[in-house]
């Protein structure tokens, strides 16, 4: 079965799962898609830096060390039986009676049962914002053989006209700020852009009502349609004399 959550890294930034229920797209999109793909830009601006001769500046010959959170197998059995039953009844066309809520430790403990992933990635929710810190090794880059990107960023979510927005705020790199010049550009540009260029994963998005941080939570709240209004009593039919006189049923 498909890891609804499972951020996927090849030579592009992300690549989600693909099938005609879109499988893939839940965690995927939303997270992936949105908030790792900034970090994979702060990695970008590590990249920029490191063509510009700067590698002992903004890379490290060793990983930061990321912290984890690992969860019973009780509790990520009942975090994937949450969250995957949220996701097959989007796609069945049907409405979750319920909003999907996941914490920072719900992310980043499926993040942890992901060796790939385990240890590059750490979330973080305070005062209605994501923190996302990244540690990826750069061998295959130009000059970044046995080096490291360590970066972190600060990302606001919300949800504006049926469109995810996701815009970092702040990021570091090798601790040290990213220049406010390059910020200036992060910051005007909707990370969660990538998400929208598959057709069916525009289409997925599309049952989302509302998706934004919220009590240092992830809300995913659907679209519901609004319930039928009884009709106005003078719309009823007047009971006649003859119906008062008759005995009850």
């Amino acid at each position: 079965m498909s890891n609804a959550f499972e951020p996927q890294f090849t030579d592009a930034p992300v690549q989600e799962h693909s099938s005609g229920t879109n499988k893939g797209c839940l965690i995927g999109c939303l997270v992936a898609g949105g908030l790792f793909v900034g970090a994979i830009l702060c990695a970008g601006v590590g990249i920029y830096m490191l063509a510009s001769k700067a590698v002992d500046t903004y890379t490290s010959t060793t990983p930061a060390k990321l912290e984890t959170v690992e969860y019973t197998e009780e509790e990520m059995a009942a975090l994937k039986s949450r969250v995957e039953s949220f996701r097959e009844k989007l796609n069945a066309g049907e409405t979750p009676e319920e909003d999907l809520e996941l914490t920072a430790d719900d992310i980043n403990a499926w993040i942890a049962t992901d060796e790939n992933l385990k240890g590059k990635f750490f979330v973080e929710i305070k005062d209605d914002q994501v923190h996302g810190d990244v540690s990826l090794p750069l061998d295959g880059m130009p000059m970044g053989e046995g080096r490291y990107f360590n970066g972190s960023g600060t990302f606001d979510v919300s949800m504006e006209g049926g469109v995810l927005i996701v815009t970092m705020q702040q990021a570091e790199v090798n601790g040290d700020p990213v220049p406010e010049s390059v910020m200036q550009g992060f910051r005007s540009e909707n990370l969660a852009n990538e998400i929208y260029k598959k057709p069916e994963n525009a289409e997925f998005m599309r049952k989302f009502e509302d998706i934004r941080i919220e009590d240092n939570r992830f809300i995913l709240r659907v679209k519901r349609d609004s319930p039928e209004e009884a009709p106005p009593e003078e719309a009823l039919p007047a009971a006649t004399e003859d119906d008062m006189q008759k005995p009850p049923a």
